[in-house]
Parts: structure tokens; sequence; C-alpha cells
């Protein structure tokens, strides 16, 4: 196999390969006796059809099928031989038998672009000084948490539905004297106080009781989310057939213990707090991070493949309609091909694709590389998740793209805490960053 690479631009290079007659021969031959075994043709018994009749009928095929293998079993060998590392598959073009019997083709391959990141340690950076955790605070978390772990009892007697009930509802909205079928709702939850429906929707309930039906008129405004709604004037026919009241557990040990298997209440709001210190830390892990990168991102200039680009596009894209199924919903893929939503997506996408270079640079010129050990990790996290063996994950999945993305991931962890180490940062008060941040987006 002979293989040549021809520069096509900065991040762009042409493969030529060319097979050697002699294992071309090979692989034809092979074809056309296996062929041969399996074709009935008249006044030729099985496995002594000539080649040259079968030429004349399936050369074509054979060509084609043959062609198709070649370039899989050499197309690999060809980057290892030329160290041409591809940032995405190539594209693979004027493949052809030669009159001498050989084999050949040529394919486009996307590369890494060529660049230095300098000036990477010691970068200035302003990150938020440490919050400091208030009672307040703590005493928030604990009302939330009594909020989640309340009970939801029918109301006894017949008292009046109030702010914080959910009532259960038949609605029958009308527009233009006409039933707009699409928003008749039976046997409907409200929590008064959300206005999910409309901002006024829910205070026209409050002070009614279950059996009553109210009637009233609301006016959508134009950016409705209900596009059928927007602009318009409905009238609303409101049954309520059963209030149901929020009972808040006490704020008791027993509380305490339920929610949590701590001791006391004082010791539950000890946990609350340390978790929302924690939860600040992290908060001030990730803006330092996200400085670094907006800075790196910024000021290393280097030309990103376009294909690349574009596939990452599609990736982003898929993974938003991915999300989107998981949920339940049902949507047509194709709606988010646009023009609009792929030219929305491009500038994040080509910055990820930025970083993702940057991050590779940097471990290059610092050595950094996973562990033996980083990697049986990565192994047996994937093991896991597929439930296989790290064996099997390390010799059969070793190039599989989540493997891949997991080995990328410890990378970057590595440069994030060695640029994290050589920062100079320096702490500002949480409303300059907030306005900081405000005035940039």
């Amino acid at each position: 196999m002979k293989v040549t690479v021809t520069d096509l631009g900065p991040t762009q290079k042409k493969l030529v390969v060319v097979v050697e007659p002699r294992h071309v021969e090979k692989e034809l031959d092979k074809r056309y006796r296996q062929l041969s075994q399996q074709v009935r043709l008249k006044g030729f018994r099985p496995g002594k059809v000539p080649r040259k009749i079968l030429e004349s009928y399936y050369g074509k095929t054979v060509q084609g099928e043959v062609s198709n293998q070649l370039i899989q079993e050499t197309y690999a060998d060809a980057l290892k031989q030329t160290d041409i590392k591809p940032m995405m598959e190539g594209d693979v073009e004027d493949y052809r038998f030669d009159p001498d019997g050989s084999f050949s083709y040529s394919a486009i391959v996307e590369v890494r672009p060529v660049f230095e990141v300098k000036d990477y340690l010691g970068l200035e950076l302003e990150v938020p000084a440490p919050m400091q955790v208030t009672e307040e605070q703590v005493a928030n978390e604990l009302e939330a948490l009594r909020q989640r772990h309340a009970e939801i009892r029918s109301v006894e007697g017949d008292r009046e539905a109030q702010w914080g009930d959910y009532v259960i509802v038949d609605v029958v909205p009308e527009i233009d004297g006409q039933i707009f079928e699409k928003g008749v709702n039976k046997n409907f939850y409200v929590e008064l106080g959300q206005g999910k429906i409309h901002p006024d929707f829910d205070g026209r309930l409050v002070g009614h009781r279950a059996g009553e039906t109210v009637s009233f008129e609301l006016d959508f405004p134009e950016d409705a989310e209900t596009g059928e709604l927007a602009g318009k004037r409905v009238r609303f026919e409101v049954t309520l057939k059963e209030i149901k009241e929020k009972v808040l557990p006490d704020l008791d040990d027993a509380f305490a213990r339920k929610v949590g298997g701590h001791d006391s209440v004082d010791a539950l709001r000890e946990t609350l707090r340390e978790r929302l210190i924690k939860s600040s830390e992290e908060a001030k892990k990730l803006q330092v991070r996200r400085a670094i990168m907006e800075q790196l991102v910024d000021n290393v200039a280097f030309d990103v493949p376009e294909k690349v680009v574009e596939r990452e596009v599609d990736r982003r894209i898929q993974h938003f309609v991915h999300q989107l199924s998981a949920q339940g919903l049902k949507i047509d893929p194709s709606r988010f091909q646009t023009p609009e939503i792929r030219a929305e997506q491009r500038p994040a996408a080509e910055r990820d694709i930025r970083w993702r270079l940057i991050v590779e640079q940097i471990a290059a010129q610092e050595g950094l590389e996973l562990s033996e050990d980083e990697k049986e990790a990565v192994y047996a996290e994937v093991a896991r998740l597929y439930r296989t063996t790290p064996e099997q994950v390390k010799n059969e999945y070793q190039e599989s793209a989540i493997v891949q993305e997991m080995f990328q991931q410890k990378l970057e962890e590595k440069v994030f805490r060695l640029l994290e180490d050589h920062a100079v940062a320096k702490e500002v008060a949480p409303e300059a960053q907030n306005k900081e941040d405000s005035e940039e987006s």
C-alpha cells in the first residue's frame, strides 16, 4: 500500500491510497470463487462457472463490494502510516480499479489546526467572594423542605378556596362565542397562586366553594404561549369540584428524623447550612472555570474546520431532540434542522470545539496524560453503565465515542486544575459580579 498526502489548507489534507495489484487480485479472486458457488447459470455446474462469465454478469457488483472492503481495510492503516489524526471521518472519493491492477482512492480529511497556546499560566481572573450563609437562607431551605413534604388533604367543611389551595375544576373556555375545544379540561388540578393559565385566572376562583360554577372573561397578551389565545378575549366557565389544602408538617425533631435521619432540628439545620456552603463553593468553582475558558477561547486564534463545526451543530440538535423524546414528547426531528436553528447553535458549537482543542494543546505542551489507573477507572464506569466487563470495554470499545468523551473529561479536569493553581484571582463582591455578567449578556 502506497500513501501520499497533499495539504489543501491549514485544517484539510488529501490522502491518496494505492493498494498493490497482488492484494487487489487476491480479494477479487476470493469474491468470484464465492460467487461461483452461489450462482446458478444454465449450462454450468455450481462452482464451475468461469470467471469471465461471472465478470460479464456481476462485474460491477463485485467491484463495488471489493472497493468497500479495500477502503475499510486500508483507510485506518493509511492514517497511521502518515500520522494523520482526523477530527472526523474523511470523505472518500475518486476510487477506481487502475489498468495496472491496483486499486486507488482519495479521501479529504479534516485535521487539527496547528497552533500554540501562550500565556496560559497566571491568568488574571475576577471571582466572587465567598458567600456567607445566613440564618435567613437556612430558614428558607427548611421551609422549602417542609413544602416538599407537605400533605395534600381534602378540605373539611364548607369553606371557600384560598390562596395556596389546590382545586379540582372543569374548565370550558370560549372564544367569540365558540367553545375552544383544545382548552377544555375535566378534573384539572390548579394550585391557586401559580398563575399557570393566566395571571388573573387563579384569583377568580379564590373565595368560591366546591360545587359552584364561576364565569369570567380574561384578555390574553399578543405573546401568549398558546398561539390560538394570543390577543384574544376568552370567556371561562369553571366548575369547582373539590378543594384541597396543603398541610405542612411541624418543624420538630420527628420531622428531622423523617426527612434525613437527623436526631434534631438543629442537626438538620447544620446539614442544610453545610449544603449551602458546598453549593456556594461549587458555584464559585464553575465561575472560575467559565472565566478561564472565556479568556483562552477569546485570545487563542486558530482555524476550525467548517465540517467539524457543522457536525457539532448536528450533535447538539440531536441531543436536544433526544432530551425532548426522553420526556415523552412526540416531535418531528426535522423541525430542528432549519437554517435559523442551526445558525443559533453555531457559535456555541464552535466555542466548544475551540475549547476542546485548547485543552488538548495545553495538555500536550505540559505533558499531561491519563495514567493507566485513570483509564481503567473509565473502562470500569462504562462497563457499569452498559452492564459488561471492563476487559470487554478495553478490548472492544476503547475507540468508542463514550470512552473517548470520558477520557476527554478527565484530561480537561487535569488542565483545569493546572490553570486554577496558577491563576491570579481577584475577589469581587457578588453584586459587582452579577452586574458585570448582566452587562455582558
